[in-house]
């Protein structure tokens, strides 16, 4: 324990003198390079699979870094931008229902984007009770791609069937966007589901490969 104490003091003394020390290495990369693993006291490394509770920061690795590796405080409290940002959007105005590829300037290459919410105000409502089971109208979402002066953004399109506004007056949405930085997000790729037909129910079937984890 002596000569633990010991070493430690001396790294921490060289350290202060602006040298770079190595444990474990002869060619440190850094002002301390520790080659193995490294307890720092006072802090505790938590690897338990259990229930999150309390407030967390997260670290990060830095890929572009040097030395590469280097660990990074991703505190998004003093970022602009998350990995994951949430807003709310409201469009007035709208010729009756119809937003038809609407740009929302977030650029395609960058960000994975998708509507979580949306309502229109002011619709008639569509219900026919005239059939049974009786007929609603729906909304219809959805985010597709459009290309401005050669780069790739984001579009929305929302639409509510089967229903108007009175007396074809201008409608509102409001809308709740997800914006994920697509280099957080994980790509499963395109899994294909399969479908059989049977007698009771007539069609049934799941996917037969989801991705492991997502199970």
């Amino acid at each position: 324990m002596k000569k633990i104490t010991t070493i430690i003091f001396v790294a921490f003394a060289a350290l202060s003198m602006n040298a770079q020390v190595g444990i474990n290495t002869a060619n440190p990369k850094g002002t301390l390079d520790v080659e193995g693993e490294t307890l720092v006291e006072s802090y505790l490394v938590d690897t338990e699979n259990a229930t999150a509770r309390g407030n967390y920061l997260l670290l990060t690795r830095s890929k572009d870094s040097s030395p590469v590796g280097k660990v990074k405080l991703l505190d998004i409290t003093l970022r602009n931008v998350a990995p994951v940002n949430m807003y709310n959007v409201v469009l007035k105005n709208v010729k009756q229902d119809e937003v038809v590829n609407l740009n929302t300037g977030l650029d395609a290459d960058k960000y994975v984007v998708a509507i979580t919410g949306a309502v229109f105000t002011g619709a008639v409502s569509a219900a026919n009770t005239s059939t049974n089971p009786k007929s609603y109208g729906s909304y219809s979402t959805e985010v597709s791609q459009i290309i401005k002066a050669g780069k790739k953004f984001h579009a929305i399109n929302l639409s509510f069937k089967g229903a108007s506004t009175v007396s074809s007056v201008n409608g509102t949405w409001s809308l709740t966007l997800n914006v994920f930085e697509k280099s957080l997000v994980k790509d499963w790729g395109t899994f294909n589901g399969s479908v059989s037909a049977s007698s009771s129910p007539a069609y049934s079937g799941v996917s037969t490969n989801t991705p492991l984890g997502l199970q």
